[in-house]
């Protein structure tokens, strides 16, 4: 086992050491196992053993680094932190993030949370193991934590005194809803959530792209190696760049890993659409769903999520469908549940941390308020044109 570094979470209770993944012992990983037992959410998976065995096969073993929190006494694990090293902009989707340009060093918390025994009832182990994260090896900016939910032992940890004297807390794009999907236990109980109505118009719907298509539309999950190659030229025949996809490497390391999910929808042997995803736990993770635009008045993307659903009922033991940040093409409203997350950034107290990151803060509110200007300028512009329009001629002479 190389120890990277050590610091003390608590000097007289325990300590954290710093070591890389592709140095650990087989009594760490399984103390990391029993650890990671008690996590289900849609993050968990990547603080899981088995997803940093597959990023050891495309990424390098310098960025890989795992964090222990032992207690001095006895030797026994308490805690483990997966850190993933990254380079990248403070904000990479969003205009201010692109006008700044400002490139970082971040290490970033592998499932966005510490893993610690009881996770339910120690915001103080979170908390300690976070404030100790500061001294993980090399120079970096900030520690990331990707998805937080709002009012979680996490999100207490990070706003704790502790946390904040040693860090600046930082959330590049507020709190954002998200978009959840429950799996009842039956096919029943699932369309029962829906009016009469909606449910006669999916299944009108999927029965259209099966005649359109000549085929009865199915779900073909993509797990293996040797599937790898339908999910490339699936995407290819729907029309996308491809830029959605991982690299082939990194499908197969998921593979080997079993975590590799994701699924074709098809009818008569042509490809609908393309759902990219992954498996956390009782939690379905979707990156993206991909559909063919020439079956745009069918609404092959509600139809494709209606039918992953109903898949997943009858086929697997997932009881989520989480679809992360940002809005899905039809919200389910009769079926949808929305959470408030955040992506956070655990700021080092650096002055160039604390310029570049006051100026995209100034820049975000620049841009929040032309926004605001622009939709008002657009809705009175349509009031003025609709007023025209409906105005008699001889009052606009």
């Amino acid at each position: 086992m190389q120890v990277l570094d050590q610091a003390h979470a608590s000097p007289t209770v325990d300590q954290i050491a710093f070591e890389r993944f592709d140095g650990m012992t087989a009594a760490v990983v399984e103390a990391w196992r029993e650890l990671h037992a008690g996590y289900n959410n849609h993050e968990s998976v990547y603080s899981s053993p088995a997803f940093f065995a597959a990023l050891s096969r495309t990424e390098p073993a310098s960025g890989l680094v795992i964090a222990t929190r032992r207690c001095l006494a006895t030797g026994q694990i308490l805690g483990i932190a997966p850190l993933r090293m990254r380079e990248q902009l403070i904000d990479p989707h969003g205009i201010a993030g692109r006008i700044l340009r400002r490139h970082m060093r971040v290490w970033g918390l592998s499932g966005s949370e510490p893993l610690v025994s009881n996770p339910q009832k120690s915001d103080d182990s979170i908390t300690r193991m976070l404030c100790a994260l500061g001294d993980a090896p090399g120079e970096f900016d900030a520690l990331e934590l990707q998805s937080v939910d709002v009012d979680s032992g996490l999100w207490r940890a990070v706003f704790s005194p502790e946390v904040q004297r040693r860090f600046r807390v930082y959330l590049p794009n507020g709190v954002r809803s998200c978009h959840q999907s429950p799996l009842p236990d039956s096919q029943e109980a699932y369309l029962a959530q829906f009016p009469r109505k909606k449910r006669y118009n999916l299944s009108r719907q999927i029965r259209q792209i099966g005649e359109n298509l000549g085929g009865t539309a199915t779900v073909v999950p993509i797990t293996e190696v040797n599937q790898i190659d339908t999910l490339f030229s699936a995407v290819k025949t729907i029309g996308n760049d491809g830029g959605s996809l991982l690299a082939r490497s990194e499908y197969e390391a998921l593979a080997t890993q079993g975590l590799l999910l994701n699924f074709v929808v098809q009818a008569g042997g042509t490809p609908i659409a393309v759902i990219l995803g992954i498996p956390s736990g009782s939690v379905y993770r979707i990156h993206r769903v991909l559909y063919a635009q020439s079956l745009a008045p069918y609404s092959p993307g509600t139809s494709t999520l209606h039918m992953l659903n109903e898949w997943m009922i009858a086929n697997s033991g997932f009881r989520l469908v989480d679809f992360g940040f940002g809005e899905p093409g039809r919200t389910y409203s009769s079926s949808n549940r929305l959470v408030e997350r955040a992506r956070i950034y655990l700021v080092r107290q650096t002055l160039r941390n604390r310029v570049s990151f006051t100026a995209h803060r100034a820049l975000v509110r620049i841009e929040g308020r032309l926004r605001s200007l622009l939709d008002r300028t657009q809705t009175a512009c349509k009031d003025w044109l609709s007023g025209r329009a409906t105005a008699p001629l001889d009052s606009q002479a």
